[in-house]
């Protein structure tokens, strides 16, 4: 790795991508697995690969929803006019096309509180589509034999939940992380990316940043190790 290929991460929260491409990866292998699997050991395979893919979505949505989504929403003005919230609401699957609208009519806050239901909802339907999924894989394992229709029910649904999760991270990206960078300063965020990357209560508390590390090329595992010296130094000082 060469100086000039080092990129360091302006604020904490750029790390996101980072993880929505570890995210991505493991999606990518699942989806290729699904595609190919013709007997219970592929089966069997794909679902050791999926529980992990769903113990790290788990952690973080919650640690999202702790660290991330409440602080900001506690933030803001309650909003009186719930008319225009129900109605940016209904929208908000396609937030990129209303984002400017809303912003154009005066409506920051009603945009604001369409998206953070949108993140809510999001996270909500990922678990509920990761189980779903799972429950099929063990039902599969359970039968005598695995059929080329059963192989396509399950390759569907994982497809399912791959595309709700590159839409939750588009969505994430646009404007959730946009906002931590105008609302929080260098010190939040950095304590925040330290609780989506470092797990306090695992015995092996380093299992989500050694895989996101394991997942990422040399420059954004070099952007990677320099944000955690950066939040390792931050914890360190006094208060």
């Amino acid at each position: 790795m060469t100086v000039e290929s080092f990129t360091r991460l302006e604020d904490p929260i750029d790390v996101m991508p980072l993880m929505h491409k570890a995210f991505r990866a493991v999606s990518d292998r699942a989806e290729a697995m699904a595609a190919e699997a013709s007997t219970k050991e592929d089966v069997a395979e794909l679902s050791e690969l999926f529980a992990f893919w769903i113990k790290q979505i788990v952690y973080h949505a919650a640690v999202e929803d702790e660290v991330m989504t409440a602080p900001l929403q506690n933030s803001q003005p309650a909003r009186d006019n719930e008319t225009e919230h129900t109605e940016l609401t209904g929208k908000a699957g396609d937030l990129a096309n209303f984002i400017a609208r809303g912003q154009a009519a005066g409506l920051e806050e009603s945009v604001r509180e369409a998206a953070f239901t949108l993140e809510e909802e999001q996270h909500r339907e990922l678990e509920e589509r990761f189980h779903e999924v799972e429950d099929a894989l063990k039902e599969v394992l359970g039968e005598k034999k695995v059929t080329a229709r059963t192989i396509r029910h399950i390759h569907s649904r994982v497809m399912g939940v791959r595309i709700l999760e590159l839409d939750h991270f588009e969505n994430e990206e646009a404007f959730v992380c946009s906002l931590v960078r105008n609302e929080m300063d260098e010190l939040t965020q950095l304590l925040m990316v330290r609780r989506l990357l470092i797990d306090d209560s695992a015995e092996d508390s380093r299992w989500i940043i050694d895989w996101v590390r394991s997942e990422l090329d040399t420059d954004d595992q070099a952007s990677l190790d320099d944000l955690e010296a950066r939040f390792q130094s931050a914890v360190a000082q006094p208060a």
